[in-house]
């Protein structure tokens, strides 16, 4: 059976993986994280699509998470709290496939923070997406390319 949360959670581990081993070969990685037939439940089109989304709209993407969390300086925030949050903006914005309700979203991105963040990155995430769908209208505009990269190559 499809699961979209496994998919949601390897997709994370994707980009963590990114942003961390250079170069990065998705082959490779695929290979290593599955070891048996667990990659039957992925969802490849929404994981091909979401990837490919994440790494063409980084600049937006990050320049929204520097209005939705003000108070923090991106080069403090963990890694793992920014690509929670871009693969829940990237739901929330960008994605045009099945849809995904808002609270769906940010409910998984909430869920996603508990497996691989503490209690104090679930508040982060949970304020920081309420922030942006209350605002969504106003932020999405103001967004500006920033200096700040999270991944370091392309797909």
């Amino acid at each position: 059976m499809i699961s979209r949360r496994q998919t949601r959670e390897y997709l994370l581990q994707t980009l963590y993986a990114r942003v961390n081993i250079s170069p990065f070969d998705r082959d490779i990685f695929y290979g290593a994280y599955f070891l048996g037939d667990h990659s039957l439940s992925l969802d490849m089109v929404y994981l091909d699509g979401m990837e490919k989304l994440l790494i063409a709209n980084e600049w937006s993407l990050i320049g929204l998470i520097s209005l939705i969390a003000p108070r923090f300086d991106l080069e403090t925030i963990p890694t793992m709290h920014i690509l929670i949050l871009a693969i829940s903006l990237t739901e929330l914005i960008y994605w045009t496939g099945e849809s995904i309700p808002p609270s769906v979203s940010v409910n998984e991105a909430i869920e996603l923070t508990k497996r691989f963040s503490d209690d104090s990155g679930k508040v982060f995430i949970n304020g920081a997406l309420a922030t942006f769908l209350k605002e969504r209208d106003t932020l999405i505009p103001k967004a500006t390319d920033g200096k700040f990269r999270i991944f370091k190559t392309g797909v």
